[in-house]
């Protein structure tokens, strides 16, 4: 009885761990999504709306990811965290394009760029757990 009581707190204790560290990815993710809102989507013109629109749509995405891969197991979790790293990437190609074209300065790149490789680093670190599993 005793075994099956310490199995299960064992397992409550790794579920909760799972929770509390997805729930800190997806604060910073929900951190960056709001600077990104103020500080960038807000100053992109209208003649560069498809950029504001896929950088917007995969930030929104990235976050969804974050709570679907967070809610599911095994092989979904899986599909998931991998589309976090895929908007990922494709959010760090909307900023190199917004860079580029002069919308937004040197200092808030770096900013927005630290914040997406602390993401990162944090997806994946969740990946290789769920790997070592």
């Amino acid at each position: 009885m005793l075994v099956g009581l310490s199995e299960r707190a064992y397992n409550l204790g790794t579920i909760y761990g799972d929770i509390v560290e997805e729930f800190k990815l997806l604060n910073k993710s929900k951190m960056l999504l709001k600077y990104v809102e103020s500080n960038i989507l807000i100053n992109i013109p209208k003649v560069h709306s498809s950029y504001r629109k896929g950088l917007e749509d995969n930030m929104i995405q990235l976050n969804y990811n974050i709570i679907k891969a967070n809610i599911n197991t095994g092989s979904i979790r899986s599909k998931y965290q991998k589309e976090i790293l895929v908007n990922i990437a494709m959010i760090d190609l909307y900023l190199d394009l917004l860079l580029d074209i002069k919308i937004i300065s040197r200092k808030k790149f770096m900013v927005i760029i630290r914040m997406l490789n602390e993401i990162r680093k944090m997806a994946n670190g969740w990946i290789l757990s769920e790997k070592n599993k």
